[in-house]
Parts: structure tokens; C-alpha cells; sequence
């Protein structure tokens, strides 16, 4: 007979509970982070006496080497390395002025002294010259050189800007250029008295011209033109807008674009003086001339050059008063 085996009843064996780790009591981590500062701030102290002590262990002993030498310490301060900073103001600038167009040695004189550097960085940014984005020196690319002097603050130091371009390709100069930040660093071209531009859009600028070029209308002494686009009267408006213009300079033809009706309501808000020097460089539109005699109520230049002109007559009878030299060249020297 079979005895049954009892059966042993075992509970399994208990699942192991995973120990959280607590966090340290706050007063712990409070006292912790103030022996890490502790810490820093005597860390700190410490480099400082070190400093100090080697500043004033140097001294020493430059005064001792001084005094071993024969020479007391303000006899040696006393006297300066060079004699350029104590050459006055107006001498400088006059020796700085025979180096107008020498570039490396007003480079070599800005490193001088401070007397010597606000003396040539005027002549050193005295002209800012842009040209078209496919010329392959992307330091003159426009906007490149605008950015970069404005942030140096030396763009009130140009006198004379020339924003040339290859051709009329993308429509020349016009607001296409332009965005909110070009614009304002753009305006803070306020002491340019001479102004030449290439392929100017006129049209594209109309009718708020006046807020691209506002800054430049007081000041602007002499403008030159290549290749102007727009009507008649819209480069005559253009003129008319600059205050105070002496010289003029109309480069090729002007590509004159047709008449509107709107184009003949046009008339210049001012009337410049024009009593410097024409300057004419092609088979300019004769057209041209005519309106802006009649519009500026004629004209008082001083000073003619023409090159390749086939006509003189109407100029000689505008200028017969005023007219003092004329120079005439059947070829452009310049090539231009």
C-alpha cells in the first residue's frame, strides 16, 4: 500500500524591493555649497596677493636697477621715447598731408601715436569705393564695405563715394539693393561731398527718392553719372535735388527711357549753383542739356571739358559769362 508523501508547501521566495537612495538633508547641501564658495572666493584672494606682491617685487627692482644705472626714476619717466606726441596738432596734420595717397605709410603713421592716428584716418577713408557683386573681390562686393565701416564707426569719414557697377544687369543700382539695415547704415554717410554712381535707376527710386539720397543733399559738392536710367526729367529731378553741386560729370550715353505724362510734371525742387566744372565723356543726349538749361534757368559753369562731344555751340552760349577754361579732346585720355 502506497503512503502518500506529504506535499511541502514553501512560500517563494520574496521579490527583492529595490533600495531608493534619499537625497542628503537640505542643511547638508546648504553647507556644501557654501564650502564650494568659500572655497572660489579664497581661491581668488589668494591669486590676487600673489599679483600684487609680484607687481610691487618688480618695481623694486626696476627702481634699484634705476638707481645702479646713475639715473633717478623721474629723470628717466620724464623724458618720452619719441618726439611725435609732443609735435602740435596743426605740424602733424601738415606732414601728414603730403601722404594723401600714399596708403602704407598713413597705415605706418595710424600705429604712431593717438595725435597721429586722428590726424591720418581722415586721409586713410577718405574714399569708398563699391563695385558690382561680380567683380570676385568679395572685400568691395556691395554691401560689404558699408557693414564693415559702419560697424567700425568710420563710414562719417568717407568724402567721396563711387558705387560702380560692370552693367546694367538685375537693374543697375536701384531699391532692390537695399533692406532695413543696409538702408540705415547707408545713411550714415553724412559728410560725402563727392558722389559718382554707375547705372543709377532713377525710376526704381521715385517716387520716394529722397529717402536713399536725403543724407547726401547738403553736402554733395560734385556728382558724376554713367549711364543713368530714366527719363529727362527725372535726371534733371536728380540733379536738382543736391543743394549745393558745383561739378557735374555725364559719362556715355544716358539711357533715356520714353516719356511719360507723369515725367513732364516733374520739376526740380532746387536750383544748384553749378558754377564749377562740366565734364562731359560721350555722345550725351543734347535733349538733355537743353531741358536742364531751361529748368535750372541756365548755367554758370566756369570750367568745360569735353571729350568726344560733337557740339559745343549750345554750351559756349549757356556759359558765355561765366565760362573761364575749356579744355576739348576728340579721345578720352582716361578711356573711361
Amino acid at each position: 500500500m502506497n503512503v502518500p508523501t506529504a506535499v511541502s508547501r514553501t512560500r517563494p521566495p520574496a521579490a527583492k524591493t529595490q533600495c531608493r537612495q534619499r537625497p542628503p538633508p537640505l542643511h547638508y547641501q546648504v553647507s556644501h555649497a557654501i564650502d564650494l564658495s568659500w572655497l572660489r572666493v579664497t581661491t581668488i584672494t589668494t591669486i590676487a596677493i600673489e599679483l600684487l606682491v609680484k607687481r610691487a617685487l618688480y618695481r623694486t627692482l626696476a627702481r634699484v636697477r634705476r638707481s645702479r644705472s646713475g639715473g633717478t626714476p623721474t629723470e628717466k619717466s620724464a623724458a618720452p621715447s619719441s618726439l611725435a606726441p609732443r609735435l602740435p596738432q596743426e605740424v602733424v596734420e601738415i606732414v601728414i598731408a603730403y601722404l594723401t595717397y600714399d596708403m602704407r605709410s598713413l597705415r605706418a603713421c595710424t600705429l604712431t601715436c593717438y595725435s597721429w592716428y586722428i590726424a591720418a584716418v581722415p586721409h586713410l577713408h577718405h574714399t569708398l569705393t563699391i563695385i558690382d557683386g561680380y567683380s570676385g573681390d568679395r572685400r568691395f562686393e556691395w554691401p560689404n564695405p558699408i557693414r564693415y565701416m559702419h560697424m567700425l564707426g568710420l563710414l562719417p569719414l568717407v568724402k567721396k563715394l563711387s558705387v560702380r557697377f560692370d552693367s546694367a544687369y538685375r537693374g543697375g543700382f536701384c531699391p532692390k539693393r537695399f533692406n532695413c539695415c543696409i538702408l540705415r547704415q547707408f545713411s550714415a554717410l553724412s559728410n560725402v561731398r563727392e558722389l559718382v554712381m554707375d547705372h543709377l535707376n532713377i525710376p526704381k527710386f521715385m517716387p520716394r527718392i529722397r529717402r536713399y539720397f536725403g543724407h547726401f543733399l547738403p553736402t554733395v559738392r560734385s556728382l558724376a553719372l554713367r549711364k543713368p536710367m530714366g527719363s529727362r526729367r527725372q535726371i534733371i529731378y536728380f540733379i536738382g535735388l543736391f543743394q549745393s553741386l558745383q561739378d557735374l560729370t555725364l559719362h556715355d550715353d544716358a539711357l533715356v527711357f520714353r516719356k511719360k505724362l507723369a515725367d513732364l510734371m516733374l520739376v526740380p525742387l532746387s536750383v544748384p549753383p553749378l558754377q564749377g566744372r562740366l565734364t562731359i565723356r560721350g555722345h550725351t543726349d543734347v535733349d538733355l542739356l537743353e531741358d536742364m538749361i531751361s529748368l535750372f534757368g541756365g548755367l554758370k559753369f566756369s570750367r568745360l571739358c569735353l571729350y568726344n562731344v560733337a557740339w559745343m555751340r549750345l554750351l559756349l552760349h549757356a556759359c558765355a559769362k561765366t565760362l573761364r577754361t575749356m579744355d576739348l579732346c576728340h579721345i578720352d585720355p582716361r578711356r573711361e
